[in-house]
């Protein structure tokens, strides 16, 4: 009987801290919220005669800044936005409202337009836009690699 204790204590200490163990283990993904916005479809953006106007958030519309509209996104969210057919990226703060043509879903600064390739033909592209975290979270803060040619590719 006393070897049969015996046995069920160590049985019972083993799986205590087995349990034990297995609490402070840290789950992967804690540091950010793993939920992040993500979306396809075609880009527009903003005709030069804007420049100037007032945003949804107040600022006046700069070309030469890296911003863009959203419809639903929050105004202050930064999001990656990639060229799906060149894989050229850059990253925009969202700042106003739009488009308005269901056709679009993010219309870009004249700048961000630029850098994605938009400026030199239909004036659209399909584009892919990634939310990145805040600044808190330590993500690379660059907002364009330093060669246009060498965004991201997948």
């Amino acid at each position: 009987m006393e070897k049969k204790l015996r046995n069920i204590f160590f049985l019972w200490c083993c799986l205590f801290a087995w349990k034990s163990q297995a609490q402070q283990t840290i789950p992967l993904d804690t540091s950010y919220n793993s939920t992040f916005f993500y979306q396809e479809g075609k880009a527009s953006y903003y005709h030069n005669n804007l420049q100037g106007k007032r945003t949804a958030s107040g600022e006046r519309y700069d070309k030469n800044k890296l911003t863009a509209a959203h419809k639903t996104l929050p105004l202050g969210t930064r999001v990656k936005v990639i060229n799906v057919k060149s894989k050229k990226w850059v990253i925009v703060t969202i700042n106003d409202r739009g488009p308005y043509s269901k056709k679009y879903i993010i219309d870009l600064s004249y700048r961000a337009a630029k850098h994605l390739g938009m400026t030199n033909g239909k004036g659209f592209v399909k584009v892919r836009i990634e939310e990145i975290p805040p600044k808190a979270m330590g993500w690379p803060q660059k907002h364009v690699p330093d060669n246009p040619e060498d965004g991201l590719k997948k």
